[in-house]
């Protein structure tokens, strides 16, 4: 009966996960660019256009490379040291590439 209540006890200490699989801890960026349809990638990952991230993307604490990509465009990068739950807002503006 001990180890039940230690095992509940230990899960409600942990952060609340939200129904999209957000949790309390995660961080919030929001990214503004000159290019509304890049392609957003963190940490070498594809995580969605810059247009289909209307309120941000959640990204757990820590050190991340967040990347922008597009065809027409040199990429552009960020390096972000977040916090726990840190809401910050980021801009990048890519250059166009010339033909």
């Amino acid at each position: 009966m001990r180890a039940v209540l230690l095992a509940i006890a230990v899960a409600a200490c942990g952060p609340k996960v939200g129904p999209n699989g957000v949790t309390s801890d995660d961080a919030i960026v929001i990214v503004k660019s000159n290019v509304r349809d890049a392609q957003v990638y963190l940490d070498g990952r594809f995580v969605a256009s810059l247009e289909a991230l209307g309120g941000g993307v959640a990204v757990a604490p820590g050190v991340h490379r967040m990347e922008l990509r597009h065809d027409d465009f040199f990429s552009g990068y960020l390096e972000l040291d977040l916090k726990r739950a840190e809401r910050r807002k980021v801009s990048l503006a890519l250059a166009p590439v010339l033909p």
